[in-house]
């Protein structure tokens, strides 16, 4: 399922990067494709476009607030320009029939015809998606679930055990809080660093019983994108143990080697394998969502295991494996 990104790069901004990164976890780098204006000298613009358009099952319009308003040096407006490149690539992708998604971010409203030149009327007719600051990955989730013919939302019988997920969903959640908020043997008491705000934020390991874990000489993971990678280092980990469980909590640093902003966010990591079993995150904290290209982000993840963690630790990441501690040690026993 192969979609189209159409954008004005003066527009959208960062928007730009962030949808592409998520869609490319989504759905693969054969199938996202950027528009089309890096073209060879003297090729004819319309047959690039429609190269690039062949295939494509949608064409995802990023409307930004400046996207009706961008102008040329001479202040004219520059979709009305017969050469614009945004109106091009929306022009031929309505002319072919193709699904053309308007993609709402920053706050932007949807065109009206009095908007638009007359060969882009046409998108008006077309159902917008708003993307959200604050809830934007269920917005991304939402958008893909309609590329591929799924319900955007539940059905009356999926509906049922939603409210029963909702409702496991928190008493596992009010759970998860009492266990990370709480040190060894503390009771209901909250741990001196625990986020106090957020639920899913991560304790400071800096007291409380916490103690290292010895990494591997090298704890680092790269995962290829397109362009570029990205570096995951495990920079400090911590464990902790209480009645019979155990807490452990890495550091680590996500290094953007694309040309674009990414994000940085727990749906990165997957799991935590500890004695040969898979531990779902149970926190997550980042310090900065959006890395820049070319900078490192932070962000610490904990995991609630059964396992003492001990002997091979491995982090599982979206498409790659992580050594924590060295491959040479044994599991431990669980």
């Amino acid at each position: 399922m192969r979609v189209f990104l159409s954008y004005r790069r003066g527009d959208v901004g960062g928007y730009a990067g962030r949808l592409t990164d998520a869609l490319l976890q989504r759905l693969g780098s054969k199938n996202v494709l950027h528009d089309v204006t890096a073209i060879a000298p003297g090729e004819d613009y319309a047959v690039a476009i429609d190269r690039a358009l062949d295939g494509c099952v949608a064409v995802l319009m990023v409307i930004g607030p400046g996207w009706l308003t961008a102008s040329t040096p001479d202040g004219a407006r520059r979709l009305l320009e017969a050469d614009d490149y945004v109106r091009l690539e929306l022009a031929r992708a309505l002319s072919r029939d193709i699904r053309v998604i308007p993609v709402l971010v920053g706050g932007a409203p949807m065109p009206t015809t009095a908007d638009l030149p007359e060969d882009l009327e046409g998108l008006t007719l077309r159902q917008a998606v708003v993307l959200h600051d604050e809830t934007w990955h269920q917005d991304v989730d939402g958008l893909v679930r309609s590329l591929r013919g799924e319900p955007t939302v539940p059905t009356k019988r999926s509906r049922r055990w939603l409210v029963f997920g909702t409702a496991t969903a928190a008493l596992l959640a009010v759970r998860a809080v009492s266990w990370w908020r709480s040190g060894p043997g503390s009771g209901a008491q909250a741990s001196s660093g625990g986020s106090g705000t957020s639920p899913t934020g991560c304790p400071s390991t800096q007291s409380n019983g916490w103690g290292p874990i010895e990494l591997s000489k090298n704890p680092t993971a790269t995962e290829k994108q397109t362009p570029g990678s990205l570096t995951f280092t495990v920079k400090h980990a911590y464990w902790r143990a209480d009645g019979g469980q155990w807490q452990v909590i890495l550091a680590i640093g996500m290094r953007n080697d694309t040309p674009r902003t990414v994000d940085h966010g727990d749906w990165r990591y997957q799991y935590l394998v500890v004695a040969d079993r898979e531990f779902p995150p149970t926190c997550f904290s980042e310090y900065a969502y959006t890395v820049d290209s070319g900078t490192i982000g932070d962000a610490s993840i904990g995991f609630d295991v059964r396992c003492k963690p001990v002997g091979r630790i491995q982090l599982m990441l979206e498409s790659s494996k992580l050594s924590v501690t060295p491959d040479t040690l044994q599991w431990g026993a669980c």
